[in-house]
């Protein structure tokens, strides 16, 4: 992978793969599972994006039949649409005295705590840049909670936020042109809200009323299994990722990084791309991560050989394909 940081510092492949382990396994994290990610073998080229009413036989008609000896029938496509993409160089590095190196019961650990410490960072930075995507209303079609089926907020006594959903991914489907949505991603604090909800309670237990009845809150994983069986979306992700924005020596400021009452339902799957050096062929879908390389770190010292630097590196973006594959829900609570 060409990069401006590592051709001046060399890629070092075990604080690499130290960095890449780090970010690995931590589920309140989701930018990393939400896109389906296309290795390009160059930062930037064409992007060509099939027309989806090729696939809905859209202007060829129902009967294909044919006469002995008559020619077949020609499908009437659409045009592909045409585009440029180009993957953008994220880094961060963090610094340590070589005296604090030399003094240090584990010098040898120096470097793998910084490396880990740095990947975080790069894993806090991709998040932020997935949810100012996907939670974006300004990117994707969008609607007020209060717009939907029940016109009802979520936290709100007699609230179906099952039915809405429901009614939202019908929604999706007549927008894409008969594509079931295949994505869910819920605001921690919507999810928190439907694990008390009695909609939602009503698909758990032996019962023909659930829970319903009870006051008994979910499980995460009861939550996630009935929105994923009820509404047959494979793909159900809880944004739960926080960050700290004050600089070092303040009263921390954690907030969440995705809105907590927000509600994103697309198409995030299928994109079947073709690859080639002069750029991507793929069918349409709400957004895509362009991933140039893998992420790479190494270490490095400062001219005067008192500091030691360790950084790390990826080249991506997060592309939005289609503005109709995507649906925002804003201010799901009260």
């Amino acid at each position: 992978m060409a990069s401006s940081y590592s051709n001046l510092h060399p890629v070092d492949e075990i604080l690499s793969n130290l960095a890449i382990e780090a970010v690995q396994g931590d589920n309140a994290f989701i930018a990393d599972r939400v896109f389906e990610t296309v290795a390009i073998p160059e930062r930037s080229g064409t992007l060509l994006i099939e027309n989806n009413r090729n696939f809905t036989g859209a202007g060829a008609g129902l009967d294909n039949q044919r006469a002995p000896g008559a020619d077949r029938q020609l499908l009437s496509g659409f045009d592909r649409s045409n585009t440029t993409f180009k993957a953008d160089i994220y880094s961060w590095r963090d610094g340590i005295a070589m005296e604090d190196i030399f003094d240090s019961q584990y010098p040898g650990s120096e470097e793998q705590r910084m490396v880990r410490k740095v990947a975080r960072a790069m894993q806090i930075s991709r998040e932020k840049r997935c949810a100012d995507l996907l939670f974006n209303s300004s990117e994707f079609q969008t609607s007020a909670c209060t717009a939907l089926q029940t016109g009802t907020k979520w936290d709100a006594t007699g609230a179906n936020p099952l039915t809405d959903l429901h009614a939202l991914k019908d929604t999706v489907f007549d927008n894409s042109g008969g594509m079931a949505a295949d994505s869910l991603i819920l605001g921690r604090g919507v999810f928190r809200t439907l694990a008390r909800n009695p909609e939602i309670r009503g698909y758990v237990g032996s019962t023909t009323a659930g829970l319903a009845s009870g006051q008994l809150i979910l499980s995460n994983e009861a939550v996630l299994e009935v929105l994923r069986s009820v509404l047959g979306i494979p793909n159900v992700y809880v944004a739960n990722a926080i960050n700290d924005s004050a600089p070092a020596g303040a009263t921390s400021s954690e907030a969440q990084i995705w809105n907590t009452e927000q509600v994103f339902m697309g198409i995030l799957r299928g994109g079947d791309a073709l690859v080639n050096r002069n750029g991507v062929k793929m069918g349409p879908m709400a957004a895509i991560n362009f991933r140039y390389g893998a992420m790479q770190a190494g270490a490095y010292d400062n001219e005067q050989k008192t500091r030691r630097y360790v950084w790390s590196e990826e080249i991506e973006t997060f592309k939005k394909i289609d503005s109709t594959f995507g649906f925002v829900v804003t201010d799901c609570l009260g």
